[in-house]
């Protein structure tokens, strides 16, 4: 099946941007890295000698090219997710069978070929989160059938008791309808929540949008019948026993350093801040060479301190 990838960042996520498409150069992926951003690129890549800057596009390698599209949507990015999908295959890439979404926090460790099996039978392919259970009669559930019923007169379609996370999400064209529906409930929930321009998050954890594009998400798939296929949250390394993404969740990004201070305090690196290292070497290197070693440095002394060390 012929996908494209895409992923959407500001600020400091471009570290993460790098060092995912190292990552998918390594897994074998073919094709073109659609990022879309808002404000200026960053250096490292607005002055790479191969960069066209008229185009905003890198060829990374021969098989893979990275393309820039600025965004300056009203809203934090997140909401952007399904319409930057659908964007894609409606404008940009109308030759993809299939679009991949992947934050700019996460990266591929196998193969692309298996990624690519999750979806290849036309399933829209997710992984749980973290807490991935989420009874169908959930109270956050019923928060939202009632906030979308009094809006929008949207009906559920199916129970669903399994909540997954949006880092990931792979449709395939012909379920594009379930990205509609994603971006229709993301601009009502920002159309009546509102948000400063950086909220990721609403309100404390017991809101019923605490997480905004990934609670219109699991609402989308209630409201669709496409098939899915689905993985636990090992995938992502939430859970040990995960082979395929590394998805570093949290305030603290492995590209910002630190890791042995946090050791320090009780908070080790976790498996997907060591996935993060695996693959900033690469074809895009968006940290300076010391600056990077520096970094694995501190890295490798808090994993070590991590298996000893716990503060009382």
């Amino acid at each position: 099946m012929r996908s494209t990838v895409c992923t959407l960042f500001e600020g400091h996520y471009h570290h993460g941007v790098a060092t995912l498409v190292n990552s998918l150069v390594a897994a074998g992926f073919e094709g073109t890295v659609w990022a879309g951003h808002r404000g200026p690129l960053p250096a490292w890549l607005a002055r790479h000698a191969g960069f066209d800057r008229r185009a905003g596009r890198l060829q990374v390698t021969p098989e893979v090219a990275l393309q820039t599209l600025a965004l300056d949507p009203p809203r934090s990015l997140n909401y952007q997710k399904a319409a930057f999908m659908r964007e894609l295959l409606h404008v940009h890439a109308p030759a993809a069978e299939a679009v991949v979404y992947l934050d700019p926090d996460l990266v591929v460790k196998c193969a692309w070929a298996e990624i690519e099996a999750w979806f290849a039978g036309g399933e829209v392919a997710l992984v749980e989160d973290l807490e991935g259970a989420l009874p169908s009669d959930h109270p956050r559930r019923e928060g939202w059938r009632r906030f979308f019923a009094a809006a929008q007169g949207a009906l559920p379609q199916r129970a669903l008791a399994r909540y997954y996370n949006s880092g990931f999400v792979a449709v395939p064209r012909r379920h594009d309808a379930l990205l509609t529906t994603w971006q229709r409930l993301c601009e009502r929930i920002a159309a009546e929540h509102g948000g400063a321009l950086q909220q990721r998050k609403l309100g404390a954890p017991d809101h019923p949008f605490h997480s905004t594009d990934e609670d219109a998400l699991n609402f989308a798939l209630m409201l669709d019948d496409a098939p899915l296929c689905t993985h636990g949250p090992e995938a992502m390394d939430f859970v040990p026993g995960g082979r395929h993404l590394s998805h570093a969740v949290g305030a603290a990004k492995p590209w910002q350093g630190r890791h042995f201070r946090g050791a320090l305090r009780g908070r080790p690196p976790s498996v997907a801040s060591q996935a993060f290292y695996r693959f900033t070497r690469g074809p895009l290197a968006s940290l300076p060479a010391l600056t990077l070693a520096r970094q694995r440095v501190s890295m490798a002394l808090a994993t070590a301190l991590g298996r000893v060390y716990r503060p009382r």
